[in-house]
């Protein structure tokens, strides 16, 4: 693939990590809602709700585990900086080709297992077994298409990395 094709698909990727996590953060947002409204009705009103506190767990495991490919593209995922910081651009490109054996085997099993999951919530539309009883398949699908969205910005990573390996240049 010629580079700036390849360059071309690598900011793709990147943008839809970027502009997913951007969307994704509004959940945040309900949540908080969510809880505000939660703690003014049970302390001001007493009349608790039934549904706040699941129906803010919810969209938190869907805002948390969604947010890993924008972590991702946005390099704010966990590293030994100490360490990785001290390293030529060179010796962190091979260091983490070397290392994309195991994210990729990690994400692989997240997608896996996920997928299974995800296929037995929606088989049954699986709802929440508490008073309320949401449905909670939808959430359970988030699991693969996270997997999916971080195993894609993981390759475009990648790919940079082995430009970097072999040239020791960024990719433009």
């Amino acid at each position: 693939m010629h580079n700036k094709t390849l360059a071309r698909v690598l900011r793709g990727i990147d943008a839809t990590s970027d502009w997913s996590g951007k969307i994704l953060s509004y959940l945040l947002i309900f949540v908080v809602i969510i809880l505000i409204y939660e703690v003014v009705a049970r302390y001001v009103f007493d009349s608790p709700t039934i549904w706040a506190h699941e129906a803010s767990l919810l969209a938190f495991a869907t805002y948390s585990v969604m947010l890993g490919a924008y972590a991702h593209v946005h390099g704010t995922h966990v590293n030994m900086d100490l360490l990785y910081n001290r390293l030529s651009l060179r010796t962190r490109a091979i260091l983490d080709v070397v290392t994309f054996v195991f994210f990729l085997f990690w994400c692989g099993v997240l997608l896996w297992y996920g997928a299974i999951f995800a296929a037995k919530g929606v088989r049954f539309l699986e709802h929440s077994t508490t008073a309320w009883g949401p449905p909670i398949f939808e959430v359970k699908l988030m699991i693969p298409l996270a997997a999916l969205l971080i195993i894609l910005q993981g390759i475009a990573k990648l790919i940079r990395d082995l430009s970097i390996a072999t040239t020791g240049r960024k990719l433009e």
